[in-house]
């Protein structure tokens, strides 16, 4: 009796056991996968987006050379292969963070080496060059107190119907007047400066081709910056026709005395639509002057327009910049200076020569070739990543209020990223003024015992 009681209460705690050793592993089979964690974007430090790689797809597409052209084709097959990948992805629930750092891993410039190359760039001092190229131990000390040769600039501005495209929330003329308002103010005295205008007349229209083709005027003659008078001008055109660069090239080289320092500014937005070759132009003004560069802003051109107006700055013997957002023609007004040559423009500013014998114009030059090429990547990274955002809107895969959400997230972190890029130049360009201060101590010691 009594064991026939105790079978039935083994029993169950037999099946109770068998029970609880069987219930995790029910859990196990319904418990969802875990996603895997993604870091905030808006959360990294600058130390750890300078020090990331290219992103997983763009990596694929780089180009072997440095084609500008090839370099932006790249970037575009990039952005279109992400754009194929994240539709494969279950992207219902992601929020802007998790968009950001799914374009940002796929599609992002890796800008650790060119830190490293700012950073670490060298600043010595072995020899000290003229702007000629010359030694200055082979030059005569009756040679350093000579007068220097006369400043002249034209700035010629594209006035054609385009210029009225709005960047950013500005019209590009509104934009390209005020850089060429502070470039002109920051001229030192002595040095000339002239302000033309080309295109500034007609529509765009066939009928009224040819008086917009003659439409190149210099609306400040060669003379020094005055800023009443140069805003005034500034004032004096809008843009309306066609795009006469040829024209206004040789109109500038009109203006030049021949045995003087000459330099030539355009900022277009187009090719030449007038029938003249802007190419050829450029190779005149070079074979009429001893000392000229023709420099070239690219202001939001398409690939032909880079094309031929790279080639009207290499025939001057200038050089040619690429921009399309307000900020980057901002940063080139930088450059726009340093391409007259550092040295130069230290001499403009004292007015004496030998005083300033110490700049040395290789650094300067180097570390703006440095920066901009950070600049470019930088530029083709923004493009990149406002192809692919906005494809995703065009897809339906994120609302505009989330589009919005995330370009936000990626501006905060290009801002991180050109702020750190900045500094590291800042730095290396007060390393190089500290260097060559002190380099100037001893060499007026020298003029001093000289004098003596």
């Amino acid at each position: 009796m009594k064991k026939r009681w105790l079978f039935p209460l083994i029993l169950v705690f037999i099946l109770s056991g068998c029970q609880s050793e069987k219930q995790p592993a029910g859990k196990k089979e319904k418990a969802a996968p875990q996603e895997t964690k993604v870091e905030k974007v808006s959360s990294q430090t600058t130390e750890e987006l300078i020090d990331q790689t290219n992103g997983a797809i763009f990596e694929k597409h780089i180009p072997s050379d440095d084609n500008q052209n090839a370099a932006r084709s790249a970037s575009e097959d990039a952005a279109d292969e992400y754009l194929e990948h994240i539709k494969k992805e279950d992207t219902e629930d992601w929020d802007a963070e998790r968009w950001a750092a799914s374009i940002t891993e796929n599609l992002r410039t890796g800008y650790k080496e060119k830190a490293g190359e700012l950073e670490n760039y060298e600043v010595v001092f072995d020899e000290i060059k003229l702007p000629d190229g010359r030694l200055l131990q082979d030059v005569d000390i009756e040679e350093l107190t000579e007068e220097q040769k006369e400043i002249n600039i034209a700035l010629l501005i594209d006035s054609s119907g385009s210029m009225k495209a709005e960047v950013d929330g500005e019209s590009k003329m509104e934009l390209a007047k005020e850089s060429l308002e502070n470039f002109a103010g920051e001229l030192p005295e002595g040095a000339n400066v002239s302000l033309i205008a080309f295109g500034h007349k007609g529509t765009g229209s066939d009928s009224d081709k040819e008086m917009s083709c003659k439409a190149v005027e210099s609306f400040y003659p060669m003379e020094e910056y005055d800023k009443g008078k140069f805003a005034s001008a500034l004032d004096g055109f809008d843009p309306k026709g066609w795009t006469p660069l040829a024209s206004s090239i040789l109109l500038a080289n009109d203006q030049f005395p021949k045995d003087a320092q000459n330099f030539i500014y355009v900022v277009s937005d187009g090719i030449e639509t007038c029938d003249g070759d802007p190419v050829e132009a450029a190779k005149k003004v070079r074979e009429d002057n001893t000392d000229v560069q023709v420099n070239i802003i690219g202001f939001d051109v398409d690939s032909k327009a880079d094309d031929q107006l790279k080639n009207v700055a290499r025939a001057g013997g200038g050089e040619y910049t690429s921009v399309k957002t307000k900020q980057e023609l901002k940063d080139i007004e930088t450059s726009w200076k340093d391409s007259i040559s550092e040295g130069t423009w230290i001499w403009w500013k004292s007015g004496n020569f030998s005083d300033n014998i110490w700049t040395s114009v290789d650094h300067y030059n180097n570390l703006r070739d440095l920066y901009s090429s950070y600049l470019t990547m930088k530029s083709l990274e923004n493009d990149r990543f406002l192809d692919a955002v906005n494809a995703l809107e065009n897809d339906e895969l994120v609302d505009p209020e989330k589009k919005q959400e995330i370009l936000g997230i990626l501006d905060d972190r290009k801002e991180k990223i050109h702020d750190y890029m900045s500094g590291l130049e800042s730095e290396k360009k007060n390393e190089i003024k500290e260097t060559s201060d002190d380099l100037k101590k001893k060499v007026d010691e020298i003029e001093k015992k000289f004098r003596d």
